[in-house]
C-alpha cells in the first residue's frame, strides 16, 4: 500500500468507517476516501461494513517498517497519559501487549503471569477525562522514549560539537501529529511496586526501560490515595530493631533543588534534567577515590543534558526561525561581529569566545529551524540572535544581572564536551563537575525559572515531602528478586 492506502487502512483500524469522517481527520476529500476503501475491499482487506480483516491487519502490522529505516512512512502510535495528572509518559508505542486477565469471585481482576496469578491494586480514575495533550507534547513524550531506548544500549553521551543530532531520523522528520482518537481510551497500565532497601520502593517500568516516570505519578498520588498509601507503607515497614531508615537521595535532590529555586518545582518544566543532574552530582560527591573520575563524567554528561533540555525550551517559547540569515556562511569575521554586536546590544559582555563565534552557518540553520539540539553551541548562537526579536526574552533580564554568561555557558559546554574524550585528565574532570553544574544552574535561574503558585505556599510544609509533590527517577529491578503486589 501506498501512503494514503495505508492512513486510511490505519484509521479502519481503529474503527473509524465513515469516509467523511475518515477525510475530516487526514485533510482527504471524501470521494479519495471511498475510493480507497473500495481498493481496500476489492483486495480483501476489510469487509462490507468497514471491519479490518484479522489477516489484514497481522500481514499490515508485520510490515509496519522500522521507524529509524523508513522514515517517510504514516504512523500510527499509542501514548499514555495519567488520568490524575495529566501527565503524558515519556512513552510511544505501536503495538500493546495485552495479558491474560481473570476476574475472581469479588470481581477483582486477577493477571496470568506464567503460572500464577496476580491480584494488582487498581485504582479508579476520575469520572472526567484529562484534557488532551497537544501535538508537540505528544512529539516530546516520543523522542524521551527514543532517548530512553538509547540509554538501554549505550552510557556514552554525545559530544557537544562533534556528534549529530541525537534524535532518531524519524524524529527528525515528524513535524505534524493527528490524534485518531479526540477522547482517550481508559487503559490500566500494569507494573510492580518493588522495595528496594529498608525505607525505600521504586515501581517497575512496564515497557522495560531503566527508569520509569511511574514512580513519580505514585508519588503525586500518595497524598491522595489511601490504598496506595497503605501499600507502599507496607514496602516500607522495618523492624523496630533495625536502624532507621537512610534518606532517599531523590528526596534529597528535590531538597536541595528547592532549596535553589523555591517554590513551584513541582512544575518546572526542566524538573526532570534537574532532577537527572543534581543526582549525578551527589553520587560523584559520595564516591569513593577510585570512582571519582567516572562518576565526574557522568555528573558531566547530566550538566550537558539540563542544558540541552534549558536551550530546547527557550527555543520552544521564542522561536529561532530563519535566524541564520542574520549570518554568512563562510565569513567569520562578519560572523564574529554579528554574534558580538547582538551580545552588546543586549547587554552581554564582549568578547564572545571564539569557540561561539565560529559556529557553523549550518550547524546554526538545522538548531534553529530543526526539532534537533546535538550541537548546543550552533543552537546558544541562533537562541542569541533571536532574542532581540522578542521583547520578553529571558536572555535581555539574564544579560542585566549576568554580563558574562555566555562565555561561562561557552566554557562549561567545553567541559562537558571534553568529558565525553577518555583521554582527558581525570584530575581536570573531577574540578570540573561542580562549577559546570553552578554554571547550569545559575542559567536555568535566569532563562527558565519556576513560577510559584498560591497553592505552592500552602501546600509545602515540613510534614509534606518534597517527593510526593514532584518527579523522580527509578531503576528498575536489579535481579527478578523482587515479588509482586501480593508480597
Amino acid at each position: 500500500m501506498d501512503l494514503l492506502q495505508r492512513a486510511v487502512f490505519g484509521m479502519m483500524l481503529h474503527g473509524l468507517v465513515e469516509p467523511e469522517e475518515i477525510a475530516g481527520r487526514l485533510q482527504l476529500h471524501p470521494d479519495l476516501v471511498r475510493i480507497i476503501q473500495k481498493y481496500l475491499r476489492d483486495r480483501s482487506m476489510v469487509g462490507e461494513h468497514g471491519i479490518v480483516k484479522a489477516d489484514a491487519e497481522r500481514r499490515y502490522r508485520s510490515a509496519r517498517f522500522q521507524l529509524d529505516e523508513q522514515p517517510d512512512r504514516f504512523v500510527t502510535g499509542y501514548v499514555f497519559q495519567d488520568p490524575f495528572s495529566g501527565l503524558l509518559l515519556p512513552r510511544l508505542v505501536q503495538a500493546l501487549e495485552i495479558p491474560e486477565v481473570t476476574v475472581a469471585d469479588g470481581g477483582f481482576p486477577q493477571l496470568r503471569l506464567g503460572e500464577r496469578l496476580v491480584r494488582p491494586f487498581v485504582e479508579f480514575p476520575p469520572p472526567t477525562p484529562p484534557a488532551t495533550p497537544s501535538p508537540a507534547d505528544v512529539l516530546g513524550a516520543a523522542e524521551a522514549f527514543a532517548r530512553a531506548q538509547r540509554r538501554v544500549r549505550t552510557d556514552v553521551a554525545p559530544d557537544d560539537d562533534e556528534q549529530p543530532g541525537r534524535s532518531p531520523r524519524f524524529l527528525q522528520r515528524m513535524q505534524r501529529v493527528n490524534f485518531i482518537e479526540e477522547r482517550p481510551e481508559l487503559m490500566f497500565l500494569s507494573t510492580f511496586v518493588f522495595g528496594d532497601g529498608p525505607g525505600a520502593w521504586e515501581v517497575a517500568d512496564p515497557f522495560g526501560l531503566p527508569t520509569s516516570p511511574l514512580t513519580a505519578l505514585a508519588h503525586q498520588r500518595i497524598r491522595h490515595s489511601k490504598g496506595l498509601a497503605q501499600l507502599v507503607e507496607r514496602l516500607g515497614a522495618v523492624a523496630a530493631e533495625k536502624p532507621a531508615p537512610a534518606r532517599d537521595p531523590v528526596e534529597g535532590a528535590l531538597a536541595a533543588l528547592e532549596q535553589r529555586f523555591g517554590f513551584g518545582l513541582e512544575r518546572h518544566p526542566l524538573l526532570q534534567p534537574l532532577i537527572e543532574a543534581e543526582l549525578g552530582h551527589q553520587e560523584f560527591l559520595g564516591a569513593p577515590v577510585a570512582q571519582q573520575s567516572r562518576k565526574a563524567r557522568a555528573s558531566l554528561q547530566g550538566t550537558r543534558l539540563l542544558l540541552e533540555n534549558l536551550f530546547r525550551e527557550l527555543r520552544a517559547r521564542f522561536s529561532t526561525a530563519q535566524v541564520e540569515r542574520q549570518l554568512v556562511d563562510g565569513d567569520r569575521d562578519h560572523n564574529l561581529r554579528r554574534l558580538e554586536h547582538a551580545a552588546a546590544a543586549l547587554g552581554f559582555e564582549t568578547p564572545l569566545p571564539s569557540t561561539l563565534t565560529s559556529v557553523k552557518v549550518g550547524d546554526v540553520f538545522w538548531m534553529a529551524n530543526r526539532d534537533q539540539s546535538g550541537k548546543l553551541r550552533p543552537l546558544l548562537a541562533a537562541l542569541l540572535l533571536s532574542a532581540r526579536d522578542h521583547s520578553a526574552h529571558p536572555l535581555r533580564a539574564a544579560a542585566a544581572e549576568e554580563p558574562c554568561l555566555l562565555q561561562r555557558l561557552d566554557e562549561a559546554l567545553g567541559w562537558c564536551g571534553e568529558a565525553a574524550h577518555a583521554g582527558t585528565p581525570s584530575v581536570a574532570v573531577e574540578e570540573r563537575a561542580s562549577p559546570a553544574l553552578e554554571v547550569a544552574y545559575l542559567a536555568v535561574r535566569h532563562l527558565c525559572p519556576p513560577t510559584p503558585s498560591r497553592e505552592d505556599v500552602h501546600a509545602t510544609s515540613p510534614s509534606t515531602p518534597a517527593a510526593a509533590q514532584t518527579l523522580r527517577v527509578a531503576p528498575e529491578p536489579l535481579h527478578i528478586g523482587f515479588d509482586d503486589l501480593e508480597a
